[in-house]
């Protein structure tokens, strides 16, 4: 970072510890004086360590969309760190299935879509050899992205830690951000430590707070309601069907998602371990409160939803497992939105970079956002 005009305690505070802000730390950090402020009391507390652990390959995603881009780069980083030992990470590969032959065009769109990302590694396959692959699968044909994997995310939190650490970044647990001024040559971080109120100098800030990315935002005096920046939060649940042999699916088995691609659908997934779990479900919550418990009863649509991929779950109990709660840019029915990063200097706000609606693909193209930021703020350094 060049010399700041006054002495200030960093050159970044980075406000959040999760997947993305810890990505954002370990890049910036050989380059920068960085702090890294956490309302938890360690990292990757919230979505990060809520989901499905998928390593997506780049299908979804509108063509040209940070989304897109960031995925398929973010993948391919990963890919390298499982290489070197530095992840724990798996390709197993991701069937995208057409159950009714109305969903036939969705799947063919999915397929040049992905093409059109540059994903790698994509066939299309009849049911017949569907069936090889996957006997207890019923589908009328699919999609194999040989690319896609799983991952352990907190292995990949750990190294982004390490790799920030080693780099000389500093961590301030349990001190959530109160307060942001824009004060010439940079800002003042409010943050409660302990209770008590700490202020600390930095050129720049870095806004990678999750599920409270808005309300951060909102702390700078940015109008989250007047950008569309006001996140909603949709919560989903995972499951897990009792008894149900290990090798009744081999890798992950998806449904054809919906038109808008607000969501992928309740799918199948298998982890590190060989378990296999099912989800997430979605539904979006009126008041945002970050509740994480389980509901007593497996609704019907849950079963119905699976077993028309699956059949065969209908012969064994669900059990919810996990909740997850994601912050999501779209509304109800409304259609897919992009990841919102943008430094914020034609706000008045140089140097102030505001992540909002980081949500699926976003532990995918975490390693690829954390480089995507730190060239938003290259002429800071």
């Amino acid at each position: 970072m060049k010399a700041p005009i006054y002495s200030l305690d960093y050159d970044v505070v980075v406000i959040g510890a999760g997947v993305v802000g810890l990505s954002v730390a370990a890049e910036l950090g050989p380059r920068a004086r960085v702090l890294v402020v956490e309302t938890c009391a360690g990292i990757g507390y919230g979505t990060s360590s809520r989901n499905s652990e998928v390593v997506h390959a780049g299908i979804y995603y509108p063509v040209g969309s940070l989304k897109a881009r960031l995925c398929v780069l973010g993948r391919r980083i990963i890919q390298d760190l499982a290489a070197k030992g530095e992840i724990d990470y798996a390709k197993v590969g991701k069937l995208i299935v057409a159950v009714e032959p109305v969903e036939s065009k969705s799947l063919n769109e999915l397929f040049e879509n992905a093409r059109r990302n540059g994903v790698e590694e994509m066939e299309r396959l009849t049911a017949r050899e569907i069936k090889v692959l996957e006997p207890n699968v019923q589908c009328i044909e699919g999609v194999l992205s040989h690319s896609t994997g799983i991952l352990s995310a907190h292995s990949l939190m750990n190294y982004f830690s390490r790799k920030a650490r080693q780099a000389g970044v500093d961590f301030l647990y349990n001190s959530p951000a109160s307060s942001i001024k824009f004060m010439k040559p940079g800002y003042v971080v409010g943050v409660r430590d302990q209770g008590a109120l700490t202020e600390v100098t930095c050129r720049c800030v870095v806004n990678c707070a999750g599920l409270y990315a808005d309300q951060v935002a909102e702390l700078i005096g940015i109008d989250t309601a007047r950008q569309s920046l006001s996140q909603v939060w949709s919560k989903g649940y995972y499951y897990r069907a009792n008894g149900l042999p290990l090798t009744s699916i081999n890798r992950l088995v998806y449904p054809v998602p919906t038109r808008l691609i607000t969501t992928l659908g309740v799918h199948a997934t298998i982890d590190l371990g060989g378990g296999i779990k099912f989800g997430p479900t979605g539904e979006y919550l009126e008041n945002k409160v970050e509740d994480y418990s389980l509901p007593a009863t497996v609704s019907k649509q849950v079963v119905d939803d699976i077993a028309r991929y699956f059949p065969m779950i209908r012969d064994y109990e669900l059990e919810p497992i996990m909740a997850g709660i994601r912050a999501k840019l779209q509304k109800p029915g409304q259609a897919h939105r992009d990841f919102h990063i943008r430094e914020c200097r034609d706000m008045g706000l140089p140097g102030f970079v505001n992540l909002c609606g980081i949500e699926s693909p976003g532990l995918t193209a975490a390693p690829a956002i954390g480089k995507y930021v730190t060239g938003l703020l290259a002429r800071f350094h």
